[in-house]
């Protein structure tokens, strides 16, 4: 796996966070009329409040979402890493957290198959 694959912002992601920015447009939209449509001139802290707790796990969602779906197309190289292929081929994926997971999982991997060698 070269350093390279590991890099979430690649061409290759662009659809993906075309996707999520999308989502994240409608859902916008969405939460906007209903604001217009449910909450009066003057609305009150408690209705903002509301609002918002609606509005924030909403985005919160639509990563979680996208995360599981990522996670979905990495297991089997995940699998392979812990069955001990030194280069698991993990697909590439657009989410930064995750790729980070994946680098840190693969140095880890490197390091616990060094020291099995070393003894």
């Amino acid at each position: 796996m070269n350093e390279s694959s590991l890099r979430p912002f690649r061409r290759e992601n662009i659809p993906a966070y075309g996707a999520v920015m999308g989502t994240w447009l409608v859902l916008s939209a969405v939460l906007a009329a209903l604001a217009a449509a449910a909450l009066s001139d003057e609305p009150s802290f408690v209705a903002l409040f509301i609002f918002s707790l609606i509005a924030v796990m909403a985005g919160m969602g639509i990563m979680f979402t996208a995360s599981l779906l990522n996670l979905r197309k990495m297991r089997a190289g995940f699998e392979r890493l812990a069955a001990g292929e030194p280069d698991p081929d993990i697909p590439p994926v657009w989410c930064p957290v995750l790729t980070t997971a994946t680098q840190a999982a693969t140095q880890l991997a490197g390091t616990v198959g060094e020291r099995r060698e070393g003894n």
